[in-house]
């Protein structure tokens, strides 16, 4: 039980110089340096980057080790995943658009999180569904293109009076907390990304 609790025990995640240099984690910093500052603790963007890179390297280390009794076992189980926080969050969040084109106009009969545009909702949040289109910092998965397919083909279908179908994410960007408490940092206009359209077949 001791093992498995440790083993359980959220981890920084792997961090890297790299990914601290990117425009959020470099704004993020800028911002805790300043919390830091306003309790008296003087410090900058590039040192906290580096105490941060030792921290989860030990952190990980420190739990490699404690864990290494157990670690061909872990194996043997299939029982190692661990568990890691996100070390930062993604400003840029995607939802799933589906629209419907026919003669008598444009519907949107699916948009993630929409309380209206709910066309077979029940499918589509479906977590082992929602793994073919949710989309990484690298874009979407390598099964998008089939699933847009196959769904337009589902639309194709069950709607007689569709004679289109587009597929696409929509990235908004994510405020904090203080930037909307301020009334700072307003999202962008919406972005359609990875586009995908589908006509009835014969037309």
């Amino acid at each position: 039980m001791f093992f498995n609790a440790l083993a359980a025990l959220p981890t920084p995640g792997e961090a890297s110089l790299e990914r601290l240099q990117r425009p959020f984690e470099r704004e993020e910093l800028r911002r805790w340096a300043g919390l830091f500052l306003a309790v008296g603790i003087e410090t900058d963007p590039d040192r906290l980057a580096q105490g941060y890179l030792a921290f989860s390297a030990w952190v990980n280390q420190a739990r490699a080790v404690a864990l290494s009794p157990l670690q061909g076992w872990m194996e043997l189980t299939r029982t190692h995943q661990g568990w890691r926080l996100f070390g930062t969050p993604d400003r840029i969040v995607s939802t799933l658009r589906v629209t419907a084109h026919s003669d008598s106009g444009d519907e949107v009969l699916y948009e993630s999180g929409h309380a209206e545009r709910r066309w077979h909702a029940a499918f589509l949040e479906y977590r082992r569904i929602r793994a073919d289109y949710n989309p990484s910092r690298r874009g979407p998965p390598h099964t998008y293109a089939a699933f847009c397919a196959r769904l337009s083909e589902e639309i194709f279908a069950t709607l007689p009076r569709v004679t289109r179908v587009s597929v696409a994410l929509v990235e908004t960007r994510v405020r904090l907390p203080h930037e909307r408490a301020s009334g700072q940092g307003a999202p962008p206009d919406e972005r359609l990304g990875h586009v995908l359209e589908f006509a009835r077949p014969g037309q």
